[in-house]
């Protein structure tokens, strides 16, 4: 089952691919990014009422002078606070839902930008390791060549439908079998379904809810869309969320919005 955020994935994969002859991975997040801003941007734009928004922010501007002025008590102050605390929730209150709304965007291509660049299946799976909940069980990988299946092939972005397949059997302290699943997506963790999958789903599925089984985590290696800087300086993250700011601010600026 799809998550709801996940529902424009296939087509902005399908968008990432034609982009991939023409520029490399930190670029292309890059243009994400920017494509982020303008879209979020401009639905801003249409759903805040920015008339409106002016005129309650110019109020709050005065209100603020006016209690920078003042120079009587602080009982005297009372209703000059009032009005500026008044006029600036009244702005909170005009922008709030339109920031919201146009915040959807942005999420949508967050949650496919996770998946697509977060993390990649090396060639071989044997020395990632894996961990397992609760305390008492363990994990394995099992030989492409003993499931049937073929190898399991390095990709950075994942393997792909239909891509070969290996397998995690979770077995109890006797090696008995718990569970098995199949692997073939660049999935951190395997666990039971919960609320928010109708947001984000998991695209190995999900463990038996009746099950002991918990939690499977797989510490897949992280792709590095840049070669410079510390670590958590290299991947998708920071290049995508410094071309959102920075157009974001940009636009704001350029359109005067509110």
């Amino acid at each position: 089952m799809t998550g709801l955020l996940d529902l424009t994935s296939p087509l902005l994969s399908t968008l990432d691919q034609g982009l991939a002859p023409l520029l490399g991975p930190a670029a292309r997040v890059a243009v994400w990014g920017l494509a982020a801003a303008c879209i979020s941007m401009a639905l801003y734009a249409l759903l805040s009422p920015q008339g409106r928004l002016r005129r309650v922010k110019a109020a709050a501007e005065d209100a603020r002078l006016a209690l920078d002025r003042h120079e009587g008590s602080f009982a005297e102050a009372m209703p000059l606070i009032g009005a500026m605390l008044r006029r600036a929730l009244a702005q909170l209150g005009l922008v709030l839902g339109p920031a919201v709304l146009a915040s959807l965007p942005v999420l949508f291509v967050i949650v496919w930008l996770s998946g697509a660049f977060g993390h990649f299946i090396p060639a071989s799976l044997n020395a990632v390791p894996l961990a397992v909940e609760p305390q008492g069980l363990a994990a394995r990988w099992i030989a492409p060549a003993e499931t049937g299946r073929g190898p399991a092939v390095g990709m950075p972005g994942g393997a792909g439908p239909g891509a070969p397949r290996a397998l995690i059997e979770v077995i109890d302290a006797q090696e008995r079998v718990v569970d098995s699943i199949a692997f073939s997506q660049p999935v951190t963790s395997v666990h039971k379904r919960h609320w928010w999958n109708l947001l984000i789903a998991n695209p190995l599925g999900y463990l038996p809810a009746e099950g002991a089984l918990e939690r499977v985590e797989i510490a897949l290696p992280r792709q590095e869309i840049v070669n410079l800087g510390p670590d958590w300086l290299r991947g998708w993250e920071a290049v995508f969320f410094t071309a959102l700011v920075a157009a974001s601010l940009a636009i704001k600026l350029v359109f005067r919005l509110v």
